[in-house]
């Protein structure tokens, strides 16, 4: 990948990139443009809604349908103290995702952790692996969805 047209960039700025694309296309609300960001085969995620553990793109698909489909009008997203390991064909990129919109006819403006797993597949950056999650108050088993990560805004 070329950042601009001479000169190649680091894996690391090629994912950065492919984070801020993926901003983008779910903020979109288009299921076909998010998809495009998941590896086609191999895929999993550990997400916020059940079930435990997603596996191949047909189901990744229906929880994104089932995803936009709660929120009514738009989303906002807001990537904080994104962190990028890559190497040749390998990455992982952490950071901290604040979600803002109106879900289930309720207000929604939520910060939760994310790790996303790349692979470089035919020269793309395509995340085989997802993993959005709360923490959680032991005491109560009750997801603490209204933390804020250091250095974030709300």
């Amino acid at each position: 990948m070329r950042t601009n047209g001479s000169t190649p960039s680091s894996p690391d700025e090629e994912v950065r990139t492919r984070m801020e694309e993926w901003k983008k296309a779910f903020e979109s609300k288009d299921v076909d443009s998010i998809m495009a960001f998941y590896a086609p085969e191999g895929f999993t995620a550990f997400d916020l809604m059940p079930p435990f553990q997603f596996e191949g793109g047909e189901m990744w698909r229906k929880n994104w349908v089932d995803f936009y489909e709660a929120f009514d009008g738009p989303i906002e997203l807001e990537l904080a103290d994104l962190r990028v390991d890559a190497q040749a064909d390998l990455a992982i990129a952490r950071c901290a995702v604040r979600m803002a919109g109106t879900m289930s006819g309720r207000p929604m403006d939520s910060w939760v952790r994310t790790t996303n797993c790349f692979r470089r597949i035919e020269g793309e950056w395509l995340m085989f692996h997802d993993h959005v999650s709360w923490p959680i108050d032991f005491a109560t088993g009750k997801a603490l969805m209204d933390l804020t990560p250091a250095g974030a805004g709300r």
